[in-house]
């Protein structure tokens, strides 16, 4: 039973693309539109696409865009096919890759019951070419399976309208999937297909459907067995009484009817008698017998591709949301190499601009002359120029061994900043592997997800061959039943008239009796010796 409708939105509820309707407001309409086609046709991903787009938006003053979406014209049909689903009972979802500039407006106009839709980033009244949004990095089936378990109900309770790629997942995955003058890719993969701008199609692909879904083999809980088993035993003691009557059928009617049982198709019941049309009734009763146990076997069968095709997705469901988990992971290890990384170079940086290197050494020397030279004036005489000389030298080395040991805290500055470099450096290196390990998790899973979706197509395509199979064999077993309501209703006329010839049969013979118990009582008269049975006879019709 379906519960739950959903539409997508651009050229579907509303008859342009929302993107293209903004683009123009730049001029870059063209540029925009060939992206969007791109991405409609399945030729590049649609979170590549929207980004792309967006991008070229940037600037635009979200006044203008406001100005824009009032006008932007709802297709043939919306708000009538909305109002006409709601009043049914149905709830009305929008999923949508476009933007909450026009999705809320949509929402409001049609009374939609969900909005699903990406919103474009503003900065000072104006978009910042940043898109961000559920439809950003899940498909639409994502979105509408985490809204059939929150209403909890499962996909075979929705059906979905779109018009491009991004919509192919939805369609395919939904009982019933309806292309809307959509693009080829998709109209291969949906159960209907509405060739013309005019929503109200729906209403009426709604209708047989759930015309279809009454009488749907898989769930099927019409034809009760009980109504044929009523049938079936009409074969009653009257009924035995019946074929005992007509018995008196000769070979030749007999060979007729196997001839007639052969060639069923034409079979005039009227012209038949009792036998032969139970013999037809027990022979369309075998081949009911034997349709029905095909169609059980069929919808056996549709139930075990579902359930296969419904294991199979949300296998795709809980792969993805680890490959995106990964995804999300290396993203994150990612933004603490660079973080490293900037460290790192920070600390390279200060080294540079100290500039040191070690000194310890120099210094030793400068010591060792200093002291050499203190010996000499201590130990040798001296002339006073010779003296002033050496003086003079051990004053510059002191004040030179004095800058050196003012450069000793810059020495240990830079000392901790090499340290810093080195463990920074190590981080980006660790974290950088670890990414990359991350990263090749991450693309093992993505690469899952294609093999998983290629069986999940394939499995629901199973179901719908085995789905349509089941149904035109109920078709079979329903018509089935109708013929032999039909050779019943035969029947009945046949009792019928067999139970007039037996009463004037009756008549005659007591009317043949009457004249010959008169006859008896008249030769009684002239003194004819009467048997047991003249006189019980002459009894029976009160002659004496």
């Amino acid at each position: 039973m379906i519960k739950l409708v959903v539409f997508d939105l651009d050229n579907v509820l509303i008859d342009t693309e929302t993107i293209d309707e903004i683009a123009k407001l730049n001029g870059i309409e063209d540029e925009i539109s060939d992206i969007t086609l791109q991405a409609m046709q399945g030729k590049i991903p649609f979170e590549t696409s929207i980004r792309e787009r967006v991008k070229k938006l940037k600037g635009i003053s979200i006044d203008e865009i406001d100005e824009v979406m009032e006008k932007v014209p709802l297709n043939k049909g919306a708000v009538e096919t909305a109002t006409e689903l709601k009043k049914q009972g149905y709830k009305i979802a929008i999923i949508t890759g476009s933007f909450d500039v026009i999705a809320l407006k949509i929402k409001e106009k049609i009374n939609a019951d969900y909005a699903f839709y990406n919103t474009l980033g503003v900065e000072d009244g104006k978009l910042n070419g940043e898109v961000s949004g559920p439809l950003i990095t899940q498909n639409k089936i994502d979105v509408l399976r985490q809204l059939a378990d929150d209403l909890n109900i499962t996909l075979d309770e929705c059906v979905a309208i779109g018009d491009g790629a991004n919509d192919l997942e939805m369609i395919k995955n939904v009982k019933v999937g309806i292309a809307f003058n959509a693009k080829p890719i998709l109209k291969e993969n949906a159960d209907y297909l509405i060739n013309e701008k005019d929503l109200r199609k729906v209403l009426d692909i709604m209708a047989d459907e759930e015309k279809i879904t009454k009488e749907e083999v898989v769930e099927e809980t019409t034809e009760q067995p009980e109504e044929l088993t009523t049938e079936e035993n009409k074969t009653t003691e009257e009924n035995k009484e019946e074929v005992e009557e007509s018995d008196e059928v000769n070979e030749t009617e007999s060979d007729e009817t196997e001839e007639a049982a052969e060639e069923k198709e034409t079979i005039d019941y009227s012209k038949l008698n009792f036998q032969q049309l139970l013999q037809c009734k027990r022979t369309l009763e075998s081949e009911l017998t034997e349709l029905k146990n095909t169609r059980d076997h069929m919808n056996e069968q549709t139930k075990e591709y579902r359930k296969e095709r419904d294991e199979l997705n949300q296998e795709l469901k809980d792969t993805l949301k680890i490959a995106l988990d990964k995804r999300n992971t290396r993203d994150e290890i990612n933004k603490q190499v660079h973080e490293n990384k900037v460290l790192r170079n920070q600390c390279n940086e200060e080294l540079k601009k100290i500039g040191w290197n070690s000194s310890k050494k120099e210094k030793a020397n400068i010591q060792a002359e200093i002291n050499k030279i203190d010996k000499t004036i201590q130990t040798k005489v001296l002339d006073i120029r010779k003296e002033n000389e050496l003086v003079k030298r051990v004053s510059d080395l002191t004040k030179e061994l004095k800058q050196i040991q003012s450069d000793e805290e810059d020495e240990k500055t830079a000392a901790d900043l090499k340290e810093k470099s080195e463990h920074y450096h190590q981080q980006v290196v660790e974290l950088s592997d670890k990414a990359q390990a991350v990263h090749e998790e991450m693309i093992e899973y993505f690469n899952k997800i294609d093999g998983i979706r290629e069986k999940a197509d394939g499995k629901h395509q199973d179901f719908i061959n085995s789905r349509n199979a089941a149904t035109a064999k109920h078709e079979e077993v329903k018509a089935k039943l109708n013929e032999i309501r039909k050779v019943n209703k035969y029947m009945d006329q046949a009792k019928s008239k067999s139970r007039g010839r037996k009463s004037e049969d009756k008549s005659e013979n007591n009317l043949r009796e009457k004249e010959e118990a008169e006859e008896i009582f008249q030769k009684f008269k002239d003194g004819k010796k009467l048997t047991t049975d003249e006189f019980l006879l002459l009894q029976k019709y009160n002659i004496m």
